[in-house]
């Protein structure tokens, strides 16, 4: 809510806006937080019973100021640039609105640019995050049947979480076969490269702009981290590109482990039992590649979480 110009700017006036950066930049609740450590702080109530007054019992400038240091550290993170917010010079009275028309360094400016920024608190720009390989699983020998890479992500606690997907974080899943020599193992080619990148995300999940074939949530309704339960959910699943290959599938479950912890399960099914007679097997190196969309930026940094392995493939049929 704005402040009515002319009038002063109250210690639950700065409060309350400083709450709602703390919101989105530190641990906040639920799928707000960022998990960072803020510059600003609450500003004590004026009480006129103590006597002298606390000077921190006032909005100052510096008050601003730092509050401006979180505000702008949220603006790089979503859009990659600082707000158009100016800082106030020491001894500078708080105003509702700036001193001139074009000064964006009044109470209300402030209020307008937080707002902004609630609009889409997992939005981040292309500059504040890194794309980092975790882990993968390879066959480098001839198979068919099935082959499973699943894996665990581990968070150092439900928080750290929280602040992964809540900054932007993502699980992109992808897989490839290189040096097949027939028939089966190029559609398995085709069908793996034509699939893209599937991107797990804060309640949802995408594919790369590049993918083909295949279906997201083929069970119903789309989940993300934060709507994942205890059971395997089934995230994705590919079909045989060819038609003689038709009954080969490739799947993607996931469900949480833990508040700190949720597991992915990739399936590569090779179902074709021959067409008409020989069921050939897949030769060449299958590999299933996990990377991580984590922020990194200088302003809003999350850890990833370690990777563990509960099945690979080189395990399978």
């Amino acid at each position: 809510m704005t402040v009515n110009s002319g009038t002063s700017i109250t210690a639950a006036n700065y409060n309350t806006l400083q709450n709602r950066v703390e919101r989105i930049l530190a641990t906040g609740t639920g799928q707000l937080g960022y998990g960072q450590t803020m510059n600003c702080y609450p500003v004590r109530p004026l009480n006129l019973n103590e006597n002298p007054l606390p000077a921190e019992m006032y909005v100052r400038a510096e008050h601003m100021n730092l509050l401006l240091q979180d505000i702008n550290r949220i603006a790089v993170h979503q859009f990659g640039t600082e707000s158009n917010l100016q800082s106030l010079s020491s001894g500078d009275y708080v105003r509702a609105d700036g001193l001139n028309i074009n000064d964006n360094d009044g109470f209300n400016q402030y209020i307008a640019e937080v707002t902004r920024l609630e609009d889409d608190p997992n939005r981040v720009d292309g500059t504040q995050v890194t794309i980092e390989t975790i882990g993968s699983s390879s066959r480098f020998t001839p198979w068919n049947g099935q082959l499973t890479h699943s894996f665990t992500l581990t968070f150092s606690n439900s928080d750290h979480r929280r602040a992964f997907f809540n900054a932007g974080g993502q699980v992109w899943i992808s897989a490839q076969i290189e040096g097949t020599t027939n028939s089966k193992g190029d559609d398995w080619k085709t069908m793996l490269n034509n699939m893209g990148t599937v991107y797990f995300k804060s309640t949802t999940a995408q594919r790369s702009p590049d993918s083909s074939g295949g279906t997201l949530f083929p069970d119903g309704d789309a989940f993300g981290n934060f709507t994942l339960t205890e059971g395997l959910q089934k995230l994705f699943q590919r079909e045989g590109q060819d038609a003689t290959y038709a009954e080969n599938r490739y799947f993607i479950y996931a469900k949480e482990v833990s508040n700190r912890a949720i597991q992915f399960t990739i399936q590569f099914q090779d179902q074709d039992l021959g067409d008409p007679n020989v069921d050939e097997q897949i030769d060449g190196t299958v590999v299933s590649i996990i990377r991580l969309r984590r922020p990194t930026g200088n302003y809003v940094s999350v850890d990833a979480p370690s990777y563990s392995v509960q099945s690979s493939l080189e395990l399978g049929d």
